[in-house]
């Protein structure tokens, strides 16, 4: 009878150096897709596609517009008079630009509304068909001191029920009108001190796109259900 030969190789006793070297590239990809993984929940999952109409350039849409422009979306800053705004798309850069509503409107894929709440029923009336199927959210207070009657019928309602009903079609969500524009960051220190930041939807494909919004602004997402449970300012 033949014996079988021992193996006396240095590495027979432990794993040898491929296997080391395999289990060390597998930790390796986990590592890269995790941070690939990470940097997709703070910004869009495709650059060309995730254009932000910022719609308002008051202290909202400059707080919010040059986040979102640094996290890799294409803001597209629209007021009445875009031809005003170069001073807040050059501060902004990564890209942002100016149009008229409008047209702002037409290239984006999310709607930023960030104006007097009083405006809201005129730029549905102007605006409305052209945002349905779009993801729309809606960050103004309603006062009744500055936006009177309309302020009065949003109240009754609901401010976020109310607003949803002016863009029937849109993919809509509440959110940014808990915090106040001065508690944003400014681009590069969205990572530190990071604050809650309310929202509430009735469309749940919505989520994932209102939260990587929130954290590309420097917040903490914090669901709140449907849109009869947003909170007002």
């Amino acid at each position: 009878m033949t014996e079988t030969p021992i193996r006396t190789l240095g590495h027979s006793r432990g794993a040898s150096p491929v296997r080391v070297f395999a289990a060390m590239l597998a930790c390796v990809v986990l590592w890269v897709a995790a941070g690939v993984a990470g940097a997709a929940e703070t910004g869009p999952k495709d650059s060309d596609t995730q254009t932000i109409a910022m719609i308002g350039a008051g202290s909202m849409g400059q707080a919010l517009g040059p986040l979102w422009a640094a996290a890799g979306y294409r803001v597209i800053f629209a007021t009445r008079n875009p031809d005003a705004l170069g001073s807040i798309v050059e501060r902004a850069g990564h890209g942002a630009s100016a149009a008229s509503v409008g047209d702002a409107i037409a290239r984006a894929d999310i709607v930023a509304l960030a104006v007097p709440y009083g405006a809201e029923p005129a730029i549905a009336k102007a605006h409305a068909e052209a945002m349905k199927d779009k993801v729309l959210v809606d960050m103004d207070n309603a006062f009744v001191h500055r936006d009177g009657d309309v302020a009065i019928k949003a109240e009754t309602m609901g401010e976020a029920l109310y607003s949803a009903s002016l863009f029937p079609g849109t993919r809509f969500i509440r959110a940014f009108n808990l915090v106040s524009a001065a508690r944003f960051p400014a681009p590069g220190d969205t990572d530190h001190d990071r604050f809650d930041v309310a929202y509430t939807t009735n469309d749940e494909s919505t989520r994932p796109i209102a939260e990587a919004l929130i954290r590309a602004a420097g917040g903490q997402p914090v669901y709140e259900g449907g849109l009869e449970n947003a909170r007002e300012y």
